[in-house]
C-alpha cells in the first residue's frame, strides 16, 4: 500500500510511463511517474533522480512528472518507447487476465505501511469485535483497501459479520464516518500520526497483515525480450534508491519533504517508522509469504478463483542473481 499515500488513492495503481529514454540514452527526457510525490512507494525514484542514478545507468531525464493512475496511465506506459512501470499487483494480474502481454519483473513494496481502520472517538467501537453488525468503509470495489479490509476481517475471525461499504476514497470515508454514515474507515498518515485524538484506532492493518506484495514492476514481454539490459538497469536504479533510503534516513526524509512538499518537522514526526517496516521499499526480490497473502486477498475479493500461479506471471531473470529465489 502504498501505502502511506496509497494509502491516499481510491484505486491503488502506481504506474510509471518512461518516455523517449530508449534507445536514445544521451537524449534528456521527462520521466512520468503515476502518483509521484503522493505515494510513499515512489520515493526511491526521487532519490535516484537527485543522486544521479539514472545518469549512471546511461539514462538522462529532465525531471519527473507526476501522473494520475488508472487505465489511461497503463495505456500510456504500454505505448511508450520504454514500457516499464510500477503497478498494483492486482492491476498487473487483471491486465494479464485481460490479454495484455505484460510480465512482472520485480517487487517494489511488500509492506502495506501505516494504514489503520479508525472509528469516531465519541462512539462505542473500541476493537474489531465491536464491529459486528456495523459498517466499515473501503475506498473502491476491487481496490487494495477492499482487499486489505477483507483480509484483516478474516484474520480477526470477523468475515461476513461486518457490512463493507465503498466510499469513493479516503476522504469520502472520513466524511461518512464523521456524519455517521459508516462506523469505521481506513486512515493514513499524516493525519493518523499528526492528529492522534481526532479518530480512535481500531487496528493497524500491518498488525494483521505484516507482509503482502501489493506493488510490482512490470514490462511487456516483447520489450523484455528485445531489451533485457534496459530492464535490468531500471531495476538496479530502483534498488540503489531503496538502499540509499535505508542507509541515509535523514537525507531520505529531506528528499521526501522536498518532493512531497511537506514540512520537514512534521515529516520527521511520522516518517521514521517507515524505516522499520520490512519491505516498505523492496530491493526487487520476491517473497513467497508476501505473494501468498496477496493471492489470498485476491480470492477474497473475487479477482482470483484460486491461488495465483506466480511462476506464469513473474520472470526473475532480470533481477540480480542474489535476489532470485524459488517461487
Amino acid at each position: 500500500m502504498d501505502l502511506m499515500h496509497l494509502r491516499r488513492y481510491a484505486l491503488p495503481l502506481v504506474l510509471m510511463a518512461l518516455t523517449s529514454l530508449f534507445p536514445y540514452p544521451t537524449r534528456a527526457s521527462d520521466f512520468a511517474v503515476s502518483q509521484y510525490g503522493r505515494v510513499t512507494a515512489t520515493l526511491p525514484w526521487a532519490v535516484a533522480l537527485e543522486k544521479g542514478y539514472f545518469t549512471d545507468a546511461g539514462i538522462k531525464i529532465d525531471h519527473i512528472i507526476s501522473g494520475e493512475g488508472g487505465g489511461t496511465t497503463l495505456r500510456n506506459m504500454l505505448a511508450s518507447d520504454l514500457p516499464y512501470g510500477e503497478v498494483a499487483t492486482s492491476a498487473a494480474l487483471a491486465a494479464i487476465r485481460s490479454g495484455i502481454d505484460i510480465v512482472i519483473v520485480n517487487t517494489a513494496s511488500d509492506h502495506i505501511g501505516e494504514i489503520a481502520l479508525v472509528a469516531n472517538p465519541k462512539g462505542d467501537i473500541h476493537n474489531v469485535r465491536e464491529l459486528q453488525g456495523k459498517k466499515a468503509g473501503f475506498t473502491n470495489p476491487k481496490s487494495t483497501s477492499e482487499l486489505l479490509l477483507r483480509l484483516a476481517l478474516k484474520e480477526a475471525g470477523m468475515s461476513g459479520k461486518v457490512e463493507m461499504v465503498g466510499t469513493g476514497g479516503f476522504g469520502g470515508g472520513l466524511t461518512l464516518l464523521d456524519s455517521g454514515g459508516i462506523d469505521a474507515a481506513p486512515l493514513i498518515d499524516p493525519i493518523l500520526t499528526l492528529k492522534p485524538d481526532k479518530y480512535r484506532v481500531i487496528f493497524h492493518f500491518a498488525d494483521l497483515i505484516p507482509r503482502m506484495t501489493w506493488l510490482v514492476g512490470v514490462t511487456t514481454r516483447k520489450f523484455a525480450q528485445e531489451h533485457p539490459d534496459t530492464v535490468r538497469k531500471l531495476i538496479e536504479v530502483h534498488r540503489r534508491g531503496v538502499d540509499y533510503i535505508y542507509a541515509h534516513h535523514d537525507d531520505a526524509i529531506r528528499i521526501y519533504s522536498k518532493v512531497w512538499q511537506q514540512k520537514p518537522d512534521e515529516v520527521a514526526t511520522y516518517f521514521p517508522k517507515y524505516f522499520g517496516y520490512k519491505g516498505e521499499w523492496s530491493q526487487g526480490g520476491f517473497d513467497k509469504e508476501a505473494l501468498g497473502k496477496m493471492s489470498e486477498g485476491l480470492q477474497l475479493t473475487g479477482e482470483s478463483k484460486g491461488p495465483v500461479e506466480w511462476k506464469s506471471v513473474i520472470d526473475q531473470q532480470f533481477l540480480p542473481k542474489d535476489l532470485q529465489k524459488p517461487l
